[in-house]
């Protein structure tokens, strides 16, 4: 909880901002567009809100699936009791959590992987932002979902890998010269999982 309290801040702010950055450098290089810095910067600031609003609403359904797993660990094992299927002994409590916690895991990774392609839809196309840029991702990605998955599964395991190694060299003493470290590897990371999302996108367009 303390660690969300405190990144939250900049991921609504700077994260999203290097986030539109991204997109767009990759964009205008994709297309031959010769970099500006100033442009960049004033189209990165005018996406922001898009940015903002598209991830709002990904926020919304990931609440929305938490309530629903939620729900299910007490109304399945009901359920399956009327029905005679449930057994302490046998299923118990972390049984029903597998149950119900599989497809949850897989709708709470389809979520993700529409919402980075919805990131990139949000900055790139106009007025297509918000739960819009959401729905014309899940049905740009037709077809690509196991590319999006696999992607995603790849970006997220080094993601873990940075921050078990800040966390194990925090209980061991990290030297001053690490955190810098530590921070640019999970930059960069952040980077390169943008880019292959602009070039997912361009890959799905076309």
């Amino acid at each position: 909880m303390v660690h969300i309290i405190i990144c939250f801040p900049s991921s609504i702010t700077f994260a999203l901002l290097g986030r539109a950055a991204t997109v767009q450098a990759v964009s205008d290089s994709y297309s031959g567009i010769h970099l500006d810095g100033r442009r960049l910067f004033m189209r990165s600031g005018q996406a922001w809100v898009k940015l903002l609003h598209t991830s709002f609403w990904e926020f919304l359904i990931v609440i929305g699936l938490l309530g629903v797993l939620f729900a299910s660990l007490a109304i399945v094992p009901k359920i399956l009791f009327v029905l005679g299927v449930y057994n302490t002994e046998i299923l118990g409590f972390w049984g029903v959590l597998g149950f119900v916690g599989v497809p949850f895991c897989v709708a709470f990774a389809h979520v993700m992987v529409v919402g980075n392609l919805a990131k990139v839809i949000s900055v790139l196309e106009g007025e297509c932002y918000g739960l819009e840029s959401l729905l014309k991702a899940k049905s740009l990605m037709e077809g690509r979902r196991q590319t999006a998955l696999i992607m995603a599964l790849f970006s997220n395991i080094g993601f873990r890998l940075v921050e078990c190694v800040f966390e194990f060299r925090m209980r061991k003493g990290i030297s001053l010269w690490e955190c810098p470290l530590l921070v640019s590897m999970y930059s960069f990371l952040l980077v390169i999982d943008t880019v292959m999302n602009v070039v997912f996108y361009y890959a799905c367009k076309f």
